[in-house]
This record gives structure tokens, sequence and C-alpha cells, in this order.
């Protein structure tokens, strides 16, 4: 039996239309800020690979808290910071060291898409968690996975336990009264149901971040959800 097949999509593919579907404002303004998660910083800047107008939104955001920076009154130090400070440098304590920048986004996907760890369902469905680094596995910063769908294939339907993120690499992702293509960012919220299907003509590959597993609908979905959890 011949083994299916599994595409590798150019990342970015520079020829790709401009995504039609975004991240809000306030997602936007956490990733030029520092202050969103791993996971959700990897989901952000994928999108930003593709996305000029992110891209500037995200820069206009820098510029503007660096401005602001500028305007502040310079606050006053306790008299032995400077003392504390090279005490601590010289006994080797420091706060927790920054993660290493993450590899070139090109260069990530193209290490997760070879890797072998897949699940695999009979349908031609597979999947595979993504580490984006530190604090992943916590509950309030999500975590990150790869789903690679084959076209025509309709997802069971689920109810989401916390919000879901999702950015599609390849293919065509249809939601509701939404059809997502290469580049765009899904946003459900929690509590949300929905039942997404892959376009016709060629496999989906999608980022996804969940923060829970989603509460399969149908008795179907509840006796395949142990196979299937996120």
């Amino acid at each position: 039996m011949t083994r299916a097949t599994h595409a590798m999509p150019r990342f970015p593919n520079p020829g790709t239309p401009a995504p039609a579907y975004h991240p809000a404002d306030e997602f936007l303004l956490d990733y030029a800020a520092g202050t969103a998660s791993p996971t959700e910083t990897l989901l952000l800047a994928t999108h930003l690979a593709y996305c000029d107008r992110c891209r500037k939104a995200v820069k206009a955001a820098r510029t503007v808290g660096g401005t602001l920076l500028d305007t502040l009154e310079p606050a006053r130090l306790p008299p032995n910071m400077l003392n504390r400070t090279l005490a601590a440098i010289d006994a080797g304590i420091q706060d927790d060291p920054a993660p290493p920048p993450p590899p070139p986004l090109s260069t990530f996907l193209a290490r997760q898409m070879a890797a072998t760890d897949w699940k695999r369902l009979p349908n031609g469905f597979r999947m595979r968690r993504v580490s984006a680094g530190r604090g992943t596995d916590e509950k309030d910063g999500g975590r990150a996975w790869l789903f690679d769908s084959p076209p025509g294939l309709t997802l069971l339907p689920h109810r989401h336990v916390g919000d879901e993120w999702t950015v599609i690499l390849s293919g065509v992702f249809h939601d509701g009264d939404r059809t997502y293509r290469v580049g765009d960012f899904g946003l459900r919220e929690d509590g949300e149901t929905h039942q997404p299907s892959i376009g016709a003509g060629e496999r989906c590959v999608s980022l996804i971040m969940v923060r829970e597993s989603p509460k399969y609908t149908t008795t179907v979905g509840r006796l395949a959800a142990p196979f299937i959890r996120l």
C-alpha cells in the first residue's frame, strides 16, 4: 500500500494574497508589549509572517510605547539598589533566564512537519503537539498543535473550553460563514460550538492553540475523544 504524502507548505509564500482575517487589536498589543504567552506569541508571529497590515500595527504600537516611556518622569531608586544589584551579579543570582530566540518560522515549520511523532487517524487526519518554549504547558498560556487534514474532511462537532486560535498554513478551512485561507487568523471563544470542514483540492495544514481539550457533542466524538485529546 502506498503511504500518503504530506506536502510541505511554503512558509511564507511571497505570492500568497494578504490575509482577510486578523487577530484582535488587544492580541497585537500584547505581542508588541511582550506580554503574550510563548504559545500566543508563536501563533501571532506566524500570522505576522504573512500579514503586512498587522506587522505595521505592531511596529506602530512599539513606537508609541517607546514615545510614552520617554515622557515618563524618572523614578527614584532605593539608595542601596546599585550595591544590591552588583552583589547579586557577584553571587550568580539571576532571575529566570530569557528564553533563546525562536528559530526562523520557516525553519521551525519545516522541522515540525518533518517530525515522525504524529497522531494519525484512519481518515487521513494527523496532529502533533508543538512546543513554543517556556510556559506552554500552563493552562492560561495555551497549548499549540499542528493539524494536517485531508481535503474534503468534516471535523467532529465540538464545544470549546477556553478560546481557540487558528492560523492557516496551507489549504482552505471553512468555519460557519467564514472561509479561511493561508495566513488567516481565526478565533473561537470559550463555550462556542462549531463543526469546521476542509476545502476540496488540497490538504489543509493549520497551527492552533487551545487552553483545554474541546468537548465533543456527538456519540462518535465522545468515543474518539481519548484518541484526539488536545
